[in-house]
């Protein structure tokens, strides 16, 4: 028997309420299946508390959030995560462009190194039969830039999107608060 993989990918540029509507997109998953007994919803947070107006925002970040949400902080160890969780979770990684900039800023650059990190959720979302919904930024559509090593971190992004989107069953785009369904 064949292992469902649920992974949805959700972008957007910034403030464009994609995040708002990955919650909400979770919540209705939620409600309309009953593989999850407990009900609680799984959230990876990559962000890192930086500073106080980090520290504030994600603060205000998780009181908004309803109780049902289990928030884990996770800057880099992804797979850590998905591999403990129980089998059949729904599982909110908010958000992906953060992750990347935490692997490049920890020296972790290498993309094929970064592809294989990513195909390892995939993989693990089909084994244990997951629902995965990735939310990441569209950062290919600003202004552009001189600086090479944004040019190289917009081709490894778009690289993990290019995977992920591959990979996903359903892929959304988030403007102005609006989700355009490119796919499934």
């Amino acid at each position: 028997m064949e292992r469902e993989k649920m992974l949805t990918f959700i972008s957007g540029g910034a403030r464009s309420g994609k995040s708002t509507f990955a919650e909400q997109y979770a919540l209705q998953i939620r409600t309309e299946t009953n593989k999850d007994h407990d009900k609680s919803l799984v959230y990876i947070a990559t962000a890192e508390r930086t500073d106080q107006e980090m520290e504030q925002r994600i603060t205000r970040h998780i009181l908004e959030r309803s109780s049902v949400w289990y928030t884990f902080e996770v800057p880099l160890d992804i797979e850590s995560v998905l591999l403990t969780v129980r089998d059949h979770k729904i599982i909110l990684l908010d958000c992906l462009t953060v992750w990347l900039n935490n692997m490049l800023y920890k020296g972790q650059a290498d993309l094929p190194l970064i592809l294989d990190e990513v195909s390892k959720w995939i993989q693990i979302t089909e084994r244990k039969q997951l629902h995965l919904i990735i939310v990441s930024n569209d950062v290919n559509e600003e202004i552009p830039t001189d600086s090479h090593f944004i040019h190289q971190y917009i081709y490894q992004l778009e690289k993990v999107h290019s995977l992920i989107t591959a990979n996903a069953n359903s892929v959304y785009q988030v403007i102005g608060g609006i989700p355009i369904k490119w796919k499934g």
